[in-house]
């Protein structure tokens, strides 16, 4: 009996032990296929939309290629359905009609948010300044540099015409109406809206992609880099293309920058910009660059713009677009650099 149990016992040893040594070699296995793991790949994808340049850059495990695509055609949809120059966009109709124009959702949505951030900043964003943008010849900027300087009397003239006043919004109908001559411009905040809705197709198709997309100079972020480090963003020197004069660290969010630097002519010595003061008619002074940081592309791209013709109420934008959902870094015509306190967080490298 007794030899036979220590028998027993030993062969139960060897497979305890056989089983420990496998588990090991497991454990082991999996730690050198984690510690190693290559870092996702990344797809980039680089086109023409929105009346500029854009950068997609995405890593997904559905297929990043088809992904990128995916959110290009997005951007595509988008500008074509608010360009104000194309004939068969939502826009054209509206600006064309001196009635109620039945919109669709997402249009009553977008009309929203733009007349909620004129209120927001004082009328500083108005997207009514369609008939004075085309009065200084910024709407077809792409295609012939403007060369002129509106009179007084010309910009008084156009000025009847802007104001968020003479937009109405029909919510219980969801139609809109603007009154008095007045056009639309979404320029201020449908490219926000575009690079929000490629964040959202893009997660509906892979919750988990990263990246991010980056149409004339202003970013959404899709998920950190490798999924767990920011991705690195140079506020550009906004009178030195070469050079940058910060560098923001973000894993999600939206940046936004509105410069001086980028559609202008100048006349006489007098640098004449495409983003103008509702309240002039002329283009804002005092700024040369603000970028705003935000959770989303459509806050930071309204609030760029509106800091930028309230620069010489630089004080009022830093302290107070924070309350907005917004974080500020200015550059005065003076070239002083002027940032919200909330900004540093983005400053700092992690």
């Amino acid at each position: 009996m007794w030899k036979r149990d220590s028998k027993n016992i030993l062969k139960l040893d060897k497979r305890i032990l056989l089983v420990g040594v496998s588990l090991l070699v497991v454990l082991l296995a999996l730690f050198l296929t984690s510690f190693f793991k290559a870092p996702p790949s990344y797809y980039e994808l680089d086109g023409f939309t929105l009346g500029t340049y854009c950068r997609i850059v995405v890593s997904s495990k559905k297929n990043s290629k088809v992904l990128a695509q995916v959110i290009f055609n997005e951007l595509e949809r988008i500008y074509k359905k608010y360009n104000p120059n194309d004939p068969n966009s939502v826009v054209s109709k509206i600006n064309a009609s001196d009635d109620w124009v039945d919109v669709d959702e997402e249009t009553f949505v977008l009309l929203d948010a733009a007349v909620r951030f004129s209120k927001l900043t004082e009328g500083s964003f108005d997207p009514t300044l369609g008939e004075l943008i085309q009065l200084w010849g910024f709407d077809r900027i792409a295609e012939k540099l403007p060369s002129r300087v509106p009179t007084s009397e010309e910009i008084n003239e156009a000025l009847k015409r802007v104001g968020v006043d003479k937009l109405e919004l029909d919510f219980q109908r969801r139609r809109v109406r603007l009154l008095h001559g007045a056009k639309l411009d979404l320029g201020g905040i449908a490219k926000g809206y575009a690079l929000d809705r490629a964040y959202q197709v893009a997660k509906e198709v892979d919750k988990d992609c990263t990246g991010f997309v980056e149409a004339g100079g202003d970013i959404r972020i899709l998920g950190p880099k490798f999924g767990s480090r920011p991705w690195v963003v140079g506020v550009r020197d906004p009178r030195n293309a070469g050079s940058a004069i910060a560098y923001l660290y973000l894993t999600s969010g939206a940046v936004a920058t509105s410069g001086d630097y980028e559609r202008y002519f100048e006349a006489e010595g007098v640098r004449y910009h495409h983003i103008l003061d509702p309240k002039t008619g002329f283009p804002a002074r005092g700024a040369i660059s603000v970028t705003v940081v935000a959770d989303n592309a459509v806050t930071a791209d309204a609030l760029s713009t509106a800091g930028f013709v309230m620069g010489a109420q630089w004080e009022y934008v830093v302290l107070e677009f924070p309350k907005l959902g917004g974080s500020v870094l200015m550059v005065t015509e003076e070239g002083s650099i002027r940032r919200s306190a909330t900004m540093v967080v983005y400053e700092q490298a992690r």
